[in-house]
């Protein structure tokens, strides 16, 4: 017998509405399941381990390279100058002769008198020679230039007083002592020793900053005005887990962090977490405790969800 006979035919049309309402539904639920498969994003990300090692807390503050000290090499005398044995950027050491000076009269009479009297020896130049070692950065006169006594011939950039001058915000001066060491990190990716020799006894008025000098301990001379890097440590803490800045995020406000913690090959979930010290490369995680395994986000972790597909692309010691 059919069924579907003996209905009426206006439940034989809302059966057939229902029906194909059905079809439409499954349809759409099956369009929408393979589109949401199309859209998942796997991201590449980097991955580091925790750190156990100790952890420096230092301020960065930038240095430049300078010279104190310029001493001004001056005529002791008024006449011409006959000599000159130096010329701008020479390396010179102390006790070397710079420049010959006669007096005009001298010039004038000098040979005149030696032929009477050869034992006078009249007439005989004035040296000059340098009081330090350093650079000759200036020249102000050339032979046979008149000079007048007092003025300056040449200016010598002292290498007793050459070193890095750094520009320290007043709270951190109870971080560094006088004969103490610091490191210098150079634009070239190099490092190199100072000792710390003098602060400045005066603080700028705007920036409430103190400029303390450090003597450079190696002998290689650094060009003058070159901008460095200087770390001033605050404390040090041994036997503690870290990770790299990169792996820990934040709110805008910095009231809370978290990290991206791998769970398995391809997935990564937000973990929060407690910070404690930390310094321009590493962050020290507080809680929870993490396991030596344990895989962090360091990059591709930025602005994502609770929960990431990934593809680890590389991974840092």
């Amino acid at each position: 017998m059919n069924l579907i006979t003996g209905i009426p035919m206006k439940n034989k049309i809302l059966l057939n509405a229902c029906f194909l309402l059905f079809i439409l539904f499954f349809n759409s639920c099956k369009k929408q399941e393979t589109i949401s498969k199309e859209l998942e994003v796997i991201v590449p990300v980097t991955v580091t381990h925790i750190d156990t090692t100790s952890i420096d807390d230092f301020e960065e503050v930038s240095g430049t390279v300078s010279y104190i000290t310029k001493t001004p090499v001056k005529s002791n005398i008024t006449g011409y100058i006959t000599s000159v044995s130096i010329k701008t950027n020479d390396l010179i050491s102390r006790g070397k002769t710079l420049f010959t000076i006669k007096t005009k009269e001298a010039l004038a009479l000098g040979n005149d008198v030696n032929k009477l009297d050869p034992n006078l020896h009249f007439g005989k130049a004035v040296v000059i020679q340098s009081s330090t070692n350093g650079y000759v950065t200036a020249m102000n006169i050339e032979k046979g230039n008149y000079v007048q006594e007092g003025d300056i011939l040449a200016i010598i950039n002292d290498l007793e007083r050459y070193g890095v001058i750094i520009n320290v915000p007043f709270e951190l001066k109870k971080y560094i002592t006088l004969n103490s060491t610091l490191s210098v990190y150079l634009p070239d990716g190099r490092i190199i020793s100072s000792t710390v020799k003098q602060f400045i006894p005066s603080v700028d008025v705007g920036s409430q900053m103190q400029s303390v000098f450090l003597k450079i301990d190696t002998k290689e001379n650094l060009p003058e005005n070159l901008i460095v890097s200087v770390r001033i440590p605050k404390s040090q803490k041994a036997s503690l887990i870290s990770l790299p800045k990169t792996a820990i995020l934040s709110d805008e406000i910095e009231t809370e962090f978290w990290t991206m913690k791998l769970i398995n090959d391809s997935t990564a979930v937000k973990i929060p977490v407690q910070i404690g010290i930390k310094n321009q490369e590493r962050t020290e995680i507080i809680a929870p405790k993490f396991d030596l395994k344990d895989q962090f986000l360091t990059s591709g972790n930025y602005g994502v969800g609770d929960t990431l597909k990934v593809k680890i692309i590389k991974t840092l010691k």
